[in-house]
């Protein structure tokens, strides 16, 4: 009886549909969480920072994947009938397969042309494992994204189980006996994800390649990825120039204090980025089926819910944050806690670009998106070198935030701005009916 209550209370506080995306992004952000203080305990401030810096590859790379292939899938994925499934789908894993060899060899070069110009990096020797960790972090990564799409997300616990439940015990061994680096590290998490990958690439259902419809697909996802692209390029620049600015002043032990302390507040991901995996597919099926108001509809209760949740996790966090610090990485950590106050405020900021942008993908309008990204990417170019050199780590955490700031706005107001057009345009085409 109580676990049946206590089942009844998480359906209605998570709306139900999200609650299996969440579980899996419980398994998958708590792995990721587990995984980074293991390293940073193993390694120590530099090498972790390193580390850190050889990740945020990973992290760009993955954020065109997004853009170009997992965001147009969500949305037009669920609105294809049975018999046209196999020939999509098809052609969306055409995509995924070039998209990842590609920029598994951009990878490689990037990392060769910066132990040139940024030699204080200290990054030489992580080129094949980075470029080998990019490859196989992509494919099951977008496998995990594809079982959601499906509605299949019992598939998508089985592939992330089996990559994160292989990574960390044989990370904490090799922590435990010295033997892990950078490159070790970046070697064990490309082994598990290809693992994950495979593991689940055998519940994939049966595709179809037809010539036509890999042109068809590229354009349908292109119209809604064009803008995108870009603006996932300047989101990774909006979000990231502050944390790079800090390296290049301060050497590598600076990104590794702005991770730990990301690490923590990261936390949050488990449900923004479980969100993430189900709020646009959700609302683009309630638009297909019951219209906009009903899309619109769940937007919002998302927004109150998760938004409530949100701010009670990051006032926890900012109360003592020198504990949850010392509590997580030990003493040498723990006296960053004014950059942990700061990171969960960004956060905060954070957690509204989500729901928002599932909105704007929902109505397959996704130009404000570019535009907000424009903003904040001027923004950033413009303050990201003087508020880190003037203001050290804390102008850096000072200028993401009110980079996201500006962001959410500009998205936020576009997207009630374009509903309150289409529901004008709705009423006047009723009444002339």
């Amino acid at each position: 009886m109580v676990l049946q209550n206590l089942r009844k209370i998480l359906l209605r506080v998570s709306g139900g549909r999200e609650l299996v995306a969440l579980g899996d992004q419980a398994l998958v952000s708590g792995a990721n969480f587990l995984t980074n203080v293991i390293i940073a305990r193993s390694l120590g401030v530099t090498d972790y920072g390193v580390y850190a810096l050889a990740w945020m590859a990973v992290l760009f790379v993955a954020s065109l994947q997004w853009a170009l292939i997992v965001s147009p899938m969500m949305s037009v994925g669920p609105k294809q009938d049975p018999e046209e499934r196999p020939t999509y789908y098809g052609a969306v894993v055409v995509q995924e397969l070039a998209f990842s060899v590609l920029c598994s060899l951009l990878v490689l070069l990037a990392v060769a042309l910066s132990t040139k110009f940024f030699p204080r990096w200290n990054v030489h020797g992580l080129a094949l494992p980075l470029s080998f960790a990019t490859i196989s972090y992509l494919l099951q990564d977008f496998l995990r994204r594809y079982f959601f799409s499906v509605q299949r997300s019992a598939w998508a616990l089985v592939t992330d189980a089996t990559s994160y439940l292989t990574q960390l015990p044989i990370l904490v061994l090799m922590g435990r006996y010295a033997q892990l680096s950078p490159s070790r590290a970046l070697w064990v998490i490309g082994a598990t994800s290809m693992l994950g990958f495979l593991a689940g690439a055998v519940k994939f259902e049966r595709i179809r390649l037809v010539y036509a419809s890999l042109r068809e697909v590229a354009d349908r996802h292109w119209r809604i990825s064009r803008w995108m692209v870009p603006s996932a390029f300047m989101q990774w620049s909006a979000a990231n120039l502050f944390a790079v600015a800090a390296p290049i002043y301060y050497g590598a032990a600076a990104a590794g204090v702005l991770r730990s302390a990301q690490n923590i507040v990261g936390v949050a991901h488990i449900w923004f980025l479980g969100l993430d995996n189900v709020v646009p597919a959700e609302s683009a099926r309630r638009l297909h089926s019951e219209g906009l108001d009903s899309a619109f509809r769940y937007i919002r209760s998302i927004l109150l819910r998760w938004g409530t949740v949100t701010l009670a996790f990051i006032t926890i966090i900012s109360f003592h944050p020198d504990f949850w610090l010392k509590l997580v990485y030990g003493n040498k950590y723990s006296s960053y806690g004014h950059i942990l106050q700061l990171y969960a405020l960004y956060y905060m900021m954070v957690f509204f670009q989500g729901p928002l942008r599932a909105g704007l993908q929902t109505l397959e309008y996704t130009a404000p998106v570019f535009w907000s990204y424009s903003a904040m990417t001027i923004f950033s170019v413009a303050f990201a070198g003087p508020s880190t050199r003037w203001l050290g780590l804390r102008g850096a955490m000072l200028g993401m935030i009110v980079t996201q700031f500006l962001g959410q706005c500009i998205v936020g107001s576009s997207l009630l701005l374009r509903v309150r057009r289409l529901r004008q345009t709705q009423q006047a085409a009723h009444v002339g009916g």
